[in-house]
């Protein structure tokens, strides 16, 4: 193969546009875990974390409700089943809980949405450094 022939091929192989877009990548998934991070401190008390399905928020307001109970029926005592029922209904009974509730779920779809938009950066630039290693690979392979 001649010489003008491998030129030729090096300046098709567009190496310099390859990684001006990795540089790209690299900013774009910096900017997406920092988003992450800055969403993730804002929105702190309406995350969920570990095995609970309830926020901080959330709990407040409930153990808020808690103290203050359901009425007793004619000075009887309520069973914890009974109190826990109450609980449980003031979910959609409650405007302020409710409201709590719908917070918590949309945070969580953002939260969510932010991770796709990480890993797709992630994949992209994984994608890129892949055909830097190809591109590499025939430079040397050109060289020899």
């Amino acid at each position: 193969m001649e010489i003008s022939d491998k030129v030729k091929i090096l300046k098709s192989l567009d190496t310099k546009g390859l990684i001006a877009r990795i540089q790209h990548y690299e900013d774009d998934l910096e900017h997406a875990l920092r988003e992450q991070a800055s969403f993730k401190d804002i929105n702190r008390e309406y995350l969920t974390s570990g095995m609970s399905t309830d926020c901080q928020e959330v709990k407040r307001i409930l153990a808020e409700l808690a103290t203050q109970g359901p009425p007793a029926e004619s000075g009887k005592r309520l069973t914890a089943t009974a109190r826990d029922a109450w609980l449980q209904k003031q979910r959609t009974a409650n405007d302020e809980l409710a409201a709590a509730i719908n917070k918590q779920k949309s945070i969580a779809f953002l939260l969510e949405n932010n991770e796709i938009n990480i890993e797709m950066a992630r994949r992209r630039l994984e994608g890129a450094r892949a055909l830097l290693a190809l591109r590499t690979g025939q430079i040397n392979f050109l060289a020899s």
